[in-house]
């Protein structure tokens, strides 16, 4: 369960015995109450107040669900997942390379549940893909492609220009609070080291960019349409998300879709590049998610398949 051997034991022995969690995950019965739940005993871990709540050893994981059971429960029903995975960023350059080339224009950033926006300064990493490389060549942060379809050269040479990044989460993270870093660390499993250091790159080069990403709080199905409303009309608006939209209801969703064809109907430059939730699919895949990209007024089309924290992408033939 959740890449981690020690989780897997542990969730394990959960269902077996759900006794120690009873009080604390309820009757709520969510997809991701399981990241929730060992995402807030890792943050216990981290932050000291329960050091060997992941031994390993059940008595140590039943003992700290019973002691910590309030901020557990507290965590588990108002505390949504937060991860931010750079290493899509392999797919999304491509991506955000071909809907420049499309148009000709400058981008404008606006990303769907970024958590600490780390993905919005994507051109400030550094990446190598088998044709070409793209990215800052003084890059703290910087990615080997792991390619089954091979990104074309001529699409990495491509001009692009970002002019401005913004996002809108639930709840956004602030990478220079420290406790907001040590909770998104608390999503990324115990072992993962390499996530953990690409993070910490992330960070460093986040901190360091010029007019950082502007990180809206809010709904943004609920907000996006106010922000579309304002978009320029000689840049072209960029409506970006990985994943982020299978947290939705079918209804929200469907709300949200309605949303972006309604903006693009004014005629003003908009384009969408998105993981397609499981319900969207056209592939068989199940390793991975399908990312699409749509500029208005042309149909949606399918770009690439790509692991879900971007360990490999296959980019599809144009």
């Amino acid at each position: 369960m959740l890449g981690s051997p020690v989780y897997g034991h542990l969730a394990g022995r959960l269902a077996e015995d759900p006794r120690p969690a009873r009080a604390i995950i309820g009757d709520e019965a969510t997809w991701d109450l399981g990241l929730r739940l060992f995402g807030a005993v890792h943050y216990l871990e981290l932050t000291g107040v329960a050091p060997t709540v992941l031994s390993g050893e059940w008595d140590d994981f039943a003992a700290a669900l019973v002691a910590q059971e309030t901020f557990l429960t507290r965590f588990v029903r108002e505390q949504g997942v937060q991860t931010n995975e750079t290493q899509r960023c392999v797919a999304l350059v491509p991506a955000f390379l071909t809907v420049a080339a499309v148009s000709g224009l400058p981008l404008d950033l606006i990303e769907l549940g970024p958590s600490a926006g780390l993905n919005l300064v994507f051109d400030r990493y550094g990446y190598r893909y088998a044709e070409g490389a793209f990215g800052a060549p003084d890059a703290q942060l910087r990615f080997e492609a792991t390619e089954r379809g091979r990104v074309p050269v001529a699409l990495l040479e491509k001009p692009i220009e970002v002019h401005s990044r913004t996002g809108i989460d639930l709840s956004p993270i602030d990478v220079t609070d420290p406790d907001h870093v040590v909770l998104l660390k608390s999503f990324i499993w115990p072992g993962l080291d390499e996530r953990v250091e690409r993070l910490d790159a992330a960070i460093a080069t986040f901190v360091t960019t010029p007019n950082r990403p502007t990180l809206i709080q809010g709904d943004y199905v609920d907000l996006l349409p106010g922000l579309l409303a304002e978009r320029a009309e000689d840049r072209l608006t960029v409506v970006y998300q990985t994943a982020s939209t299978g947290y939705l209801t079918p209804g929200r969703y469907a709300e949200l879709r309605r949303s972006l064809d309604h903006a693009a109907a004014d005629g003003r430059p908009l384009a969408l590049v998105s993981s397609r939730r499981h319900d969207e699919t056209q592939t068989e895949i199940e390793d991975g998610f399908e990312l699409a990209i749509r500029v208005w007024p042309e149909p949606e089309s399918l770009a690439a398949l790509v692991d879900f924290h971007g360990n490999w992408v296959d980019w599809l033939p144009a």
